[in-house]
């Protein structure tokens, strides 16, 4: 279930058309996604600078809407523009599976180099993400934060509404920035807290935002990377095989995170089901019959094992709509039988540190869990029969078998950090 602003549009997903795009949609650094330059959007024709939109986006206004080069578009985001609100993203930017960017509402949206749009985030209205900088904080400085060039990271759920978010910045899990305000460069909005004025945006003590530090930059390094990747990888997998980048079908591979293209498995039979209306992609092995899956499972349901893998997905209980399942680079992700899985989840793998110099724990979800709507988990253990409530999310937490988060509440590394409060 996607909220109010996301439905009753008349756009359509992206028609795949030819590598090479016509000269009139491209200003030799940005290529437009008309027809006959999606999935792959090109300003030379090739594929090491190409930009992939998965056929599943949905694009309006696409002559209204510019993209740098080696920037993916994953499965089911959406772009909405218009001429008087136009959209540009900058090179080597992503926009991640159920990303939204929703201009219609206002003069239009510019994000850019080096900005990573994570799973179910949106940017909406007259809005700047990646942009415009100003010295570092001196708190960053004196940490000797080596920005690298500057990024900028939303995280799951997040929202940028109508604001400003300035380079080598970002916003946590479930977290907003008002319209109006401006997060300056050297401040990463907190879990579930809602900016609504500059005074919140630049003052650490007033509770809602923290200083940048070096791990945050070193992460958004790597995201970066590995969607640089993915662009290439899903290009050229594209141009030798049209159909491989539809349905239920092998990851790109190509790459140093993950090199192999792996078929999914539906109740241990390997298959590709490109005409299959959701995507699950590469090593993912699901417990249920193709047929059982496809009955169980609503709408814009990504499942994307092509950086972290593989994915074991026990019998599914009931899926919603625009549920995303992803993992790091070198990391994996179990789920158990029984899982009722709610519109909007984010479930996505990644290490654990439990003991200094041991291996990680992996994310794991238990048997019967119940995920709410909206919900996200994130390097973390879920206990059979536990309950995570509508827009919570746990992270970095091993929660105990039959434990209950109630919405609108962040778990944060064991402990019970906040609520979210938009």
């Amino acid at each position: 279930m996607r909220r109010a602003l996301l439905t009753g549009s008349a756009a359509t997903a992206v028609v795949v058309g030819t590598l090479t795009p016509a000269l009139a949609e491209s200003d030799g650094r940005r290529c437009s996604p008309t027809r006959g330059n999606v999935p792959v959007c090109s300003t030379d024709g090739s594929a090491a600078t190409a930009t992939f939109l998965d056929p599943t986006a949905t694009v309006s206004g696409a002559r209204h809407i510019g993209l740098g080069a080696q920037t993916y578009v994953g499965p089911f985001a959406q772009l909405f523009a218009t001429r008087h609100a136009p959209i540009t993203i900058g090179a080597a930017s992503n926009a991640q599976d159920n990303v939204t960017v929703d201009a219609r509402g206002g003069e239009g949206i510019e994000v850019g180099d080096e900005v990573i749009l994570a799973h179910g985030s949106s940017v909406i209205g007259t809005a700047s993400v990646g942009t415009g900088s100003r010295p570092l904080p001196q708190a960053v400085v004196d940490a000797g934060v080596d920005t690298k060039g500057g990024s900028v990271f939303l995280s799951f759920g997040a929202q940028v509404d109508g604001a400003t978010v300035e380079v080598d910045s970002g916003v946590s899990a479930l977290a907003r920035v008002a319209p109006g305000v401006t997060l300056p460069s050297g401040f990463l909005v907190l879990p579930g807290k809602n900016v609504t004025t500059d005074a919140e945006a630049g003052d650490p003590a007033l509770g809602k935002v923290r200083y940048l530090n070096q791990g945050d930059v070193d992460f958004n390094e790597g995201v970066l990377h590995v969607n640089e990747s993915l662009a290439r990888e899903y290009t050229e997998l594209y141009l030798e095989d049209p159909e491989a980048v539809h349905g239920a079908h092998v990851d790109p591979g190509g790459s140093e995170f993950n090199p192999d293209r792996d078929l999914p498995s539906f109740a241990g039979r390997e298959q590709a089901q490109p005409d299959f209306r959701n995507r699950v992609i590469g090593d993912v092995d699901l417990a249920d019959t193709y047929a059982r899956f496809a009955e169980r499972t609503g709408e814009r349901i990504a499942i994307r094992a092509d950086e972290g893998e593989p994915f074991v997905v026990g019998s599914v209980d009931e899926m919603g709509d625009d549920v995303v399942f992803h993992a790091l680079e070198h990391t994996d992700l179990h789920v158990g039988d029984g899982v009722r899985y709610g519109a909007g989840v984010v479930v996505h793998g990644g290490g654990r540190v439990v003991v200094e110099g041991q291996p990680d724990e992996q994310t794991v979800v238990g048997d019967d869990v119940t995920l709410g709507d909206e919900s996200v988990v994130f390097r973390s253990t879920i206990g059979n029969d536990a309950t995570i409530g509508e827009r919570s999310a746990v992270v970095g937490t091993e929660l105990p078998a039959g434990a209950v988060v109630p919405p609108d509440t962040i778990v944060l590394n064991g402990q019970v950090f906040g609520s979210v409060e938009w």
